[in-house]
């Protein structure tokens, strides 16, 4: 339970912090992050029967996800989104053992299907900062590359 409330504390330290102090890449990566959350506990599977098979549900949430923040990378002027695209491919890929290994523990399943959340929330948080010192110190900051079709 500790650590469910950890990460509940880590969400919304982050979430706020991106939300309020950050550019737009900042506050987008926030609204997926926490859509992500609020879906991955709207369709995840009872307690008693969680992580003992393929969540496939939650397996499409990770991916609508990786989509999202994949969009985001390609976009946002931030290198700190790579990272979050790089994890939520990790977390994506995490899957992919109770295919393979159905007698693998749920347990072990959970555990790896959860672990890339908080180094994203961390991820998250230091993007925030920077942006904050780079207007800070340049008293600008670029939020889309010059391609991007996000740029109005």
């Amino acid at each position: 339970m500790v650590r469910i409330q950890l990460f509940q504390a880590l969400l919304i330290i982050s979430c706020s912090y991106g939300f309020i102090w950050g550019g737009k890449p900042e506050r987008y990566a926030t609204s997926i992050m926490l859509i992500g959350f609020f879906l991955t506990i709207a369709v995840a599977a009872p307690v008693s029967e969680r992580f003992s098979h393929v969540e496939v549900r939650i397996l499409l949430v990770d991916t609508a996800m990786l989509v999202s923040f994949f969009y985001l990378t390609l976009n946002a002027d931030r290198f700190w989104t790579l990272w979050l695209c790089a994890m939520q491919s990790i977390q994506v890929l995490t899957h992919l053992p109770i295919i393979i290994i159905p007698e693998l523990l749920p347990q072990a399943y959970g555990a790896v299907a959860a672990i890339w959340a908080y180094p994203m929330l961390i991820v998250l948080a230091l993007g925030t900062y920077r942006h904050q010192q780079r207007l800070r110190q340049y008293g600008v900051d670029r939020s889309w590359s010059d391609f991007s079709a996000l740029q109005k």
